[in-house]
């Protein structure tokens, strides 16, 4: 492919550049604080001055030099443009080689080497002609920022050679096509073996089938169990309470009515939301509390106090 030549050939270039500069600054700066260090001792200077003089020198000289591995570095950006004979969206390119996530086409880009560009003019859905563009050859290096690549996958802009995503997918269709052709000339001889494996696969999903209705109904129950007990805890609330209260309320030979019990049952019931007085547990009262203090006949007596609250 035109573009992967040629910029491979930049790369290494750049490479070659930015390391021999780097090199030379190293170099020169050696040099230069030698000779500094050689006039000072002639000169007379001290330790302290001579210290002074070595140190800034090589900071001085190391920065210097990186700067010019910087220029040299971005020097070569100027021979990275180019005209894209045929050009498609980065995210639609990696679409079309099924990475669906960021995680993915950043994966996908970096095993497969493709380049990423930036179009001067947003692109449409679909492939380009002569898109006029830049290759951001750092795009995959580990300075560059992750928050710059998601970016870029979702841009308009970014876009790849379609004629390099075509052939990676010829390739992988190539390989696919020879791993269906293997597979059906062994076809014949594991038949059987697949057969049994298919009839195993479907008593597993008979049997996560069956398991699964088991586990519903017994989540069922449980619920319906634990709202039943914390009925029946609101009940023993309610049954305490009216315990209390009757107790204080009533003393011989004052008695209490099962109507009564159950006009305060449903009084103090409503606390708890309660709007009933269920039979079961209006007995369990009666023949809890002190005989001499339940009406047993439901009439009251001349003078009872049943219809205090």
């Amino acid at each position: 492919m035109f573009t992967s030549k040629k910029f491979e050939i930049i790369k290494n270039a750049r490479l070659v550049t930015v390391i021999g500069t780097g090199a030379l600054g190293i170099l020169a700066v050696s040099f230069i604080v030698a000779h500094l260090a050689r006039i000072g001792v002639s000169s007379g200077a001290t330790i302290s001055d001579l210290t002074a003089t070595l140190l800034g020198g090589t900071l001085i000289g190391l920065f210097v030099t990186g700067l010019f591995c910087l220029l040299a570095f971005h020097a070569f950006s100027f021979f990275e443009s180019a005209t894209l004979p045929q050009a498609i969206r980065l995210n639609e390119a990696m679409r079309m080689l099924h990475a669906k996530t960021n995680r993915e086409s950043l994966a996908a880009l970096k095993y497969y080497r493709i380049s990423v560009f930036k179009a001067k003019n947003a692109l449409g859905d679909g492939v380009a002609e002569n898109v006029p563009c830049k290759l951001i050859s750092t795009f995959l290096s580990p300075g560059f920022l992750r928050s710059d690549q998601n970016a870029a996958l979702g841009s308009d802009n970014h876009c790849c050679d379609f004629t390099h995503i075509q052939e990676i997918i010829a390739a992988n269709k190539a390989m696919w096509s020879e791993a269906e052709e293997h597979v059906e000339e062994q076809a014949g001889d594991i038949s059987i073996e697949v057969a049994a494996l298919e009839r195993k696969i479907a008593d597993l999903h008979e049997e996560k089938k069956e398991a699964t209705q088991k586990y519903t109904a017994a989540a069922g129950r449980e619920a319906r169990l634990k709202n039943r007990l914390a009925e029946t805890e609101s009940h023993m609330a309610v049954l305490v309470e009216l315990a209390n209260k009757v107790t204080n309320d009533f003393q011989p030979p004052h008695t209490i009515t099962r109507e009564g019990v159950k006009a305060k049952y449903i009084a103090i019931g409503k606390i708890y939301g309660i709007t009933e007085a269920p039979s079961a547990y209006v007995d369990i009262f009666r023949k809890n509390m002190p005989k001499d203090i339940i009406n047993w006949s439901g009439a009251p007596k001349q003078g009872s106090e049943e219809e205090k609250t």
